[in-house]
């Protein structure tokens, strides 16, 4: 039998446990809160701390290690993580001069191509820079490489927002001789006039930019990776209009001494048929078929003189 004092025990028991069932759960979720904040903190302390990091501490023939420890291969698109050293490689792609990124790209390229002994005796611009690139893209990562081939397609996007000052980027998909119809992924900031933008494109274009990881991307419902390239400009080489034919005053003269043979071999034929025609006596007119003419009635003309002779 549940007593009064039963009942009170009881019920003062449940509340407890309630009690400490919520406060089990606060405390959870403040944990979980805590949590949060460190991983933002940290966050915030890393990106402090890569802010004070140069980009380039060789001048622009490599890209500062630390700052490529967050990129990912064969990720899809640009991660979070990796947007702090994306713009800032396309900066320093930006403000390094062509010529000099030239440079420290034939000589990385030419390391490669040495410590590769099928290629170590062939010559600097027989090695095919995509293939070893897309094979080994951790040795390429933050160093400069140059391109050349048929851009396939070009697009203009907004980059989003950044410290760094960029405000509109351009994609360009660019296939190389040693690709092997794969492409290779081109994000510049300088677009050359006149290079069109858009699909199904055949322009012939140069560049060089600093390699930034295998980029993921779905074709077709299949997952496909190409490698990444982040470059200040591209080089256009706009194809040629076809030539116009031009002859010479010699040529004219020999189309016109061709023209007026002909017309004198023609004219001394015509001329030896019409002498032969005239000249034949043998020819019987009686066999060509006369003329017909259309049938008319005959009225024989009066005559007042036959008249009045008849009459007398």
């Amino acid at each position: 039998m549940i007593t009064p004092a039963r009942l009170m025990c009881l019920m003062l028991f449940t509340m407890a446990s309630w009690g400490w069932c919520q406060e089990s759960e606060i405390g959870a979720g403040g944990e979980d809160d805590r949590r949060i904040q460190k991983l933002i903190e940290e966050r915030k302390r890393r990106e402090e701390l890569l802010a004070r990091e140069e980009t380039s501490l060789d001048g622009g023939a490599s890209v500062n290690p630390v700052l490529l420890e967050s990129i990912t291969d064969n990720s899809i698109g640009i991660r979070f993580e990796e947007r702090d050293a994306y713009f800032r490689i396309l900066e320093l792609a930006w403000q390094t001069p062509l010529a000099e990124q030239e440079a420290y790209a034939r000589e990385f390229r030419n390391e490669r191509r040495l410590s590769n002994p099928r290629y170590a005796k062939r010559k600097s611009d027989q090695f095919p820079v995509f293939i070893d690139m897309f094979q080994y893209p951790e040795e390429y990562r933050g160093r400069p490489v140059s391109l050349h081939g048929v851009m396939r397609k070009l697009t203009k996007f907004d980059p989003g927002k950044n410290n760094r000052g960029i405000n509109e980027a351009y994609e360009g998909w660019v296939y190389t001789d040693d690709s092997q119809s794969n492409p290779a992924v081109v994000i510049f900031l300088g677009k050359p006039d006149g290079l069109t933008v858009g699909g199904n494109l055949t322009e012939e274009v140069r560049l060089t930019g600093y390699f930034f990881k295998m980029y993921g991307y779905e074709a077709q419902d299949v997952a496909r990776k190409a490698p990444l390239v982040l470059a200040g400009a591209v080089e256009w080489r706009k194809a040629p209009k076809p030539a116009k034919v031009a002859f010479g005053p010699e040529v004219y003269l020999g189309v016109t001494l061709v023209v007026l043979i002909l017309g004198f071999v023609a004219w001394q034929g015509n001329r030896r048929e019409m002498t032969s025609a005239i000249q034949n006596p043998n020819v019987d007119f009686n066999s060509f078929s006369p003329p017909g003419f259309p049938h008319t009635k005959h009225v024989a003309p009066k005559d007042s003189n036959l008249t009045e002779h008849n009459d007398s």
